[in-house]
């Protein structure tokens, strides 16, 4: 079984995307378990390869509930899809994850 886990600015490289830029994540913001909202990462890496994999839909968002359950880190938390877009905006606009994790100890940024 392949171990995925999200963009980590100390281990992967920005990815190539086809538009000719790069990416550190792409970022859903959907539903979250606990309600609200969060925002997940879309792209993950196979934790000994860094190859990065591309999970949307269901597949992103079990990946992201598997991985919280698994380690005790939480993506952000947001009260509305609306706030969490915004965020993710906001957080792109900025380099996304050049810099900083999106993984929290407590999911509130």
């Amino acid at each position: 079984m392949v171990d995925l886990v999200p963009f980590d600015p100390k281990k992967h490289k920005p990815i190539s995307t086809v538009a000719g830029g790069t990416a550190t994540e792409y970022l859903a913001s959907e539903t979250a378990p606990d309600g609200g909202a969060w925002n997940i990462p879309q792209i993950w890496f196979d934790s000994e390869t860094n190859k990065p994999k591309l999970l949307t839909g269901d597949k992103a968002w079990n990946q992201a509930f598997e991985y919280e359950e698994r380690t005790g880190k939480k993506f952000p938390r947001f009260e509305s899809i609306k706030e969490a877009v915004d965020s993710a905006r906001s957080r792109s606009n900025a380099g996304g994850a050049t810099r900083e994790s999106l993984l929290k100890t407590d999911g509130r940024l």
